[in-house]
């Protein structure tokens, strides 16, 4: 097949920047690790500045393949541009969306590139997304490294979140396409990464997964306390727009934990008034129906983990939990049900997860577990038309 056809192949929510990161930065070079897998012959790149009240400076972009770690090969460096060539861009306050000139790139299913955005200017760390995870790597530094083969220790750091980039599309083979995997803190972390692993070590080289999950996030309501803001939009303010990206074709949804879990007795963030009956939480996951199937996409309902801290507070909340997950499984406008809470519940008692797989919080998974979800999905969900 010829390469003709743009497909997002990387993603990462828009979303507030969290209260422990510095409200404003300068003079600094992050390089964010990509994995693909997909072969492409180009790249766009999108950004936002959607929470900013300030203006945004992008003094440099490039991409580069990556060695290991935060290293780059130099040789491989291609200068991203905007406008018709302009080497930086300057996003106006509250812009929603700046999308890169294509970029010329080639990078085979695989492979590691790294993006790397220099800021020189005093920049408010409003808009961005933080997620960690077994196969995430973000380093930053002081200075302009851009071309650096390796950012150099004395003004190096890991992790932080990604900011202001949101989506890389490929061009690549008409016949691929992108998954979007929708929803809270567990999408945040590793599960996603490793199917978009298994799919590479299938063979598989016309999929990707793009991951459009929050931490904290919840399908109905958000959180109006700058502190608790980096939870994000809800789930029904947001969704159109994540799984509106280039090429894809179905949904991966788990969501519904946090609105279960968040309200609480005496909580100054949630209280237990906002806790959603059943038929409001049925109205939010019909909305996402209806809104894949006006796009045209597939969509699948990945069933709720066990969750024992569910248990520590009124019953309801455990028993909301399971009627949820009753009604996704007898759902017959959905494409397929992801079965996570079968995957990992532990077998002499359905409440808790094995405890291999439980990361020991009791309700975000292990390494060990998210990689057992990711294999759990199954594979004509991915590879089917």
């Amino acid at each position: 097949m010829g390469l003709s056809k743009w497909v997002a192949g990387w993603g990462a929510a828009v979303d507030i920047t969290g209260q422990n990161y510095a409200e404003y930065f300068r003079d600094e070079t992050f390089r964010y690790i990509v994995f693909s897998t997909l072969n492409a012959t180009a790249l766009r790149l999108h950004f936002s500045n959607k929470f900013n009240d300030e203006k945004t400076t992008i003094t440099a972009v490039n991409v580069a393949l990556c060695v290991k770690e935060d290293i780059i090969d130099k040789t491989t460096i291609a200068p991203v541009t905007f406008n018709g060539g302009q080497t930086s861009i300057t996003m106006n306050a509250y812009e929603e969306s700046v999308v890169s000139d294509p970029v010329v790139f080639k990078i085979s299913a695989g492979q590691e590139f790294a993006v790397n955005m220099y800021f020189k200017d005093m920049t408010l760390s409003r808009t961005g997304h933080s997620n960690t995870g077994f196969h995430i790597r973000k380093y930053f530094a002081r200075g302009n490294h851009t071309e650096s083969i390796q950012l150099p220790l004395e003004v190096y750091g890991e992790n932080e979140p990604y900011l202001f980039i949101n989506t890389i599309d490929f061009l690549t083979s008409t016949d691929s396409e992108a998954i979007i995997a929708f929803g809270d803190s567990i999408t945040a972390q590793p599960w996603p990464d490793f199917l978009a692993h298994r799919i590479f070590e299938n063979g598989i080289v016309n999929r990707a997964v793009v991951r459009k999950a929050i931490g904290g996030n919840r399908i109905l309501r958000d959180y109006p306390y700058r502190i608790k803001k980096l939870w994000g939009p809800a789930g029904i303010k947001r969704f159109e727009a994540d799984i509106s990206q280039a090429g894809v074709t179905k949904v991966f949804l788990l969501q519904g934990i946090n609105d279960i879990l968040h309200p609480a007795i005496n909580s100054k963030y949630c209280d237990i008034s906002q806790f959603p009956t059943f038929d409001e939480l049925v109205l939010g996951y019909n909305y996402y129906i209806d809104t894949a199937k006006a796009h045209n996409l597939k969509i699948y309902f990945a069933t709720l983990l066990p969750c024992p801290r569910l248990l520590k507070d009124v019953p309801q909340k455990e028993e909301m939990r399971v009627k949820v997950n009753e009604w996704i499984r007898n759902n017959k406008r959905i494409d397929g049900i992801i079965d996570f809470e079968i995957a990992v519940w532990a077998p002499e008692n359905h409440k808790l997860m094995i405890t291999e797989y439980d990361s020991g919080d009791h309700l975000h998974p292990s390494v060990a577990g998210a990689s057992h979800m990711a294999d759990s999905v199954p594979l004509d969900f991915i590879t089917e038309e």
